[in-house]
């Protein structure tokens, strides 16, 4: 989980070239992804997004934490194509979307989305939407039309009672894989509907482990606390910088068009220090850093966890309080006849590194109610709480971003 900001923009908006990887075995081919100036802009304003949702989501817990920027925003953008006046402003805004039209939003987003499952053919990632509503409750037509043909929208009317909420729940276990199995534990009297996307990823590592190599070794983690955990040791050539205040690296998956991005803070910063001083700006050079390889021992912790919250909080101090507020929210794009707001944005995760790849998966449910220092030899050993992002290589989207504080938790 990573590509905000998209009249209508033509097929060129992303182009698709062959492009072959550096392998030594039968090379497969991903499709190069081509951004125009709107497209890219679009992807530097979902990347900040990316940095703003992260660093709030790190409150200075010692968890392990993961989002799904691209999950939030897909799920938020489909519900913007139903706002209107201040709250479509402040919607907006708090996503980077700003000076985008919503055409161009939707244009973009579904080009974005069709590039991102065919970037890579050895890499399994599935991108999904749906729109659930509530059997009795009208709904305008053009927002439904306008979330089929650009996000490809599941649309369901259903009774919201016990059954329903199964079969929202089982449709959210089956586009992750089993991975996420719910997204809703209830439904209350006065929602009317729920926009959710799932997004799923499973890329095996270019280079893979050797399991015989995994051997336990100490993590330090942010309360000074040591524990012993399974390490995954390698030596190979690896895009690797140091830059101020951290190294970082990447572990490619398949056909490299998808790349794990690490960065370890220097001994004394933890995490979310690190993750409070990025920015687009800094996420490019350091894009740009990374293209140069380095042949390194690596030593990369297995992890496992699952994580979930609730963003209204988050997303009401990046600005789009009125979107949650009974009083004041306008979607009349939705219905024009009823004050509707939203009622939760609900999101989980999952995660799971080994030593042949990693499984990722997200989702986001909209629920909508009525009312310079000298430098070491080079290596990159993962022992202590560190940063991780999965992103598309080309664009350099974020997927998912997160911490691990403890691989073991």
């Amino acid at each position: 989980m990573m590509y905000l900001k998209y009249l209508t923009f033509i097929l060129s908006s992303l182009l698709f070239t062959a492009a072959c990887t550096r392998s030594t075995e039968p090379s497969p081919v991903g499709g190069k992804i081509v951004l125009t100036e709107k497209s890219l802009k679009l992807v530097q304003a979902g990347n900040s997004f990316s940095f703003a949702l992260l660093n709030k989501c790190l409150d200075g817990t010692i968890e392990n934490r993961m989002v799904s920027p691209l999950s939030v925003s897909l799920a938020l953008s489909m519900t913007l194509n139903g706002a209107s006046g201040t709250t479509l402003d402040a919607m907006q805004k708090a996503l980077g979307l700003d000076g985008l039209t919503i055409a161009e939003i939707n244009g973009i987003y579904s080009d974005l989305m069709a590039a991102l499952v065919k970037a890579d053919p050895t890499v399994t990632m599935s991108i999904a939407n749906s729109i659930w509503i509530r059997k009795d409750f009208p709904v305008l037509d053009p927002f439904v039309q306008t979330n089929q043909t650009y996000y490809q929208a599941e649309v369901t009317r259903l009774d919201f009672n016990s059954a329903g909420l199964n079969t929202i729940n089982n449709w959210v276990s089956d586009k992750t894989n089993g991975k996420i199995p719910t997204i809703l534990t209830g439904i209350s009297a006065n929602e009317i509907m729920f926009l959710i996307n799932a997004i799923y990823f499973n890329g095996k590592w270019k280079y893979q482990f050797e399991t015989a190599k995994t051997a336990n070794e100490q993590f330090t983690c942010s309360d000074k606390k040591s524990i012993s955990v399974p390490m995954m040791k390698m030596e190979n050539s690896f895009g690797y910088t140091v830059q101020s205040g951290f190294k970082a690296m990447t572990l490619p998956y398949g056909a490299e068009k998808f790349q794990m991005v690490f960065l370890l803070p220097d001994a004394g910063t933890i995490p979310d220090q690190l993750a409070a001083s990025l920015s687009p700006e800094k996420w490019s050079a350091l894009h740009a850093a990374l293209q140069t390889k380095t042949k390194i021992p690596v030593w990369i912790p297995k992890w496992k966890f699952s994580w979930k919250i609730t963003l209204n909080e988050i997303l009401a101090k990046l600005g789009m309080g009125i979107a949650f507020d009974a009083n004041n929210a306008n979607f009349s794009g939705i219905n024009a006849q009823n004050q509707l707001y939203l009622t939760s944005v609900l999101h989980k995760t999952y995660i799971d590194v080994n030593e042949s790849g990693t499984e990722a998966a997200a989702v986001t449910s909209v629920g909508v109610g009525v009312t310079a220092m000298p430098v070491d030899p080079p290596s990159f050993y993962l022992t202590r709480p560190f940063l991780f992002f999965i992103m598309e290589e080309d664009t350099g989207a974020i997927l998912f971003a997160g911490k691990v504080e403890n691989p073991l938790q």
